[in-house]
């Protein structure tokens, strides 16, 4: 008896499946896909965020070290904080409405799978 070699096997098995019809892969792959890309744009999201704020901590960094008195500093950490919470309140607005975005894309991929068999 000789012996199969993989690629002999792999011969054989495309052969054998040459004709049989393929699954719609689409189905499969699209939304997952879908609940990727809306997970991609909310990190997109968060990391462009910590960049801007971490560009704004430098920044307040560097002109608290320029401050010619305790009274400049008071003020530049005063603004520094109102600027940081008001950014951290904006953020949170758009995060959470990323991922309610999430949220949907998920929904609608679990349902879109699931009555894909039922219609047809």
């Amino acid at each position: 008896m000789t012996r199969k070699t993989p690629t002999d096997m792999m011969g054989s098995f495309s052969e054998a499946f040459k004709n049989a019809p393929l699954p719609d892969w689409t189905a499969l792959v699209k939304p997952q896909a879908r609940v990727a890309e809306a997970m991609l744009r909310h990190n997109i999201e968060t990391l462009e965020f910590l960049k801007a704020r971490c560009e704004r901590d430098r920044d307040f960094l560097a002109a608290l070290g320029r401050a010619e008195s305790p009274t400049d500093a008071i003020g530049l950490w005063q603004g520094f904080w109102q600027k940081m919470l008001a950014d951290y309140a904006s953020e949170t607005d758009k995060l959470a409405a990323s991922a309610a975005t999430l949220a949907q894309e998920t929904i609608r991929s679990a349902t879109d799978g699931a009555g894909k068999g039922k219609a047809e």
